[in-house]
């Protein structure tokens, strides 16, 4: 047991693993506040068209942070400790969270503009889950891996299959609209890392020119 628990938590970086103690706890107080009545804070966070588009826009993020049940929350949870912390060693804990909230925000935008009358609510860490996906693919694709018993795929694969595979078990468990919404959580993710790579790219560029004009003129 102890040498299970060490591997888990070196698995965990410090902002995942601060990500995930947010999420535990915050399900953790969603679920006393309803047994004992006193709040309720899926009515406070929760997101839904109607409530965003009257000012509360802080639920364009903060929906993440609500499981929308024990299921949800330990997939959610699992995904988290094997991408979360292999993403963060590759950014900073600042680029982590920073990312997790663009994907949320993502799927956020796609919800108030796709059901802007609706008034059902949206909760889950799922679009985080699909940017985690897409952010591992964005930066190692190209890697291959063994899975058993599929034999050798790419990053790029095994991201696209488990992302088509969250995608129909939303679309039979909760329909189409709202599987759309969380899946633009991992495209969001990608565009915001395509387009980070196009300026930082563009920025390398321009500095290699200006030094080489230097040179030219001394």
């Amino acid at each position: 047991m102890k040498i299970l628990w060490q591997r888990f938590q070196a698995l965990l970086t410090p902002g995942a693993q601060l990500l995930l103690c947010l999420l535990a706890g915050m399900y953790l107080t969603a679920v006393i506040g309803k047994l004992i009545r006193a709040f309720d804070l899926y009515d406070w966070l929760a997101l839904s068209g109607p409530k965003f588009w009257s000012g509360q826009i802080w639920r364009l993020a903060t929906y993440a942070l609500l499981p929308a049940g024990v299921l949800d929350f330990l997939m959610n949870s699992v995904a988290l400790v094997m991408l979360g912390g292999m993403l963060e060693r590759h950014w900073s804990r600042g680029e982590f969270w920073l990312y997790c909230i663009v994907a949320a925000a993502g799927a956020g935008g796609a919800k108030v503009l796709l059901q802007f009358s609706n008034p059902l609510p949206l909760v889950g860490a799922a679009p985080m889950m699909f940017g985690l996906l897409m952010g591992w693919g964005f930066l190692c694709g190209r890697q291959s891996l063994i899975i058993v018993p599929f034999g050798e795929m790419t990053v790029w694969k095994l991201v696209l299959v488990a992302g088509a595979v969250s995608f129909l078990i939303m679309f039979f468990t909760a329909g189409l609209v709202t599987a759309i919404i969380m899946a633009a959580g991992g495209l969001t993710g990608f565009l915001y890392l395509w387009l980070k790579h196009k300026w930082l790219m563009s920025r390398a560029s321009s500095v290699v020119d200006s030094e080489r004009i230097n040179r030219l003129e001394l």
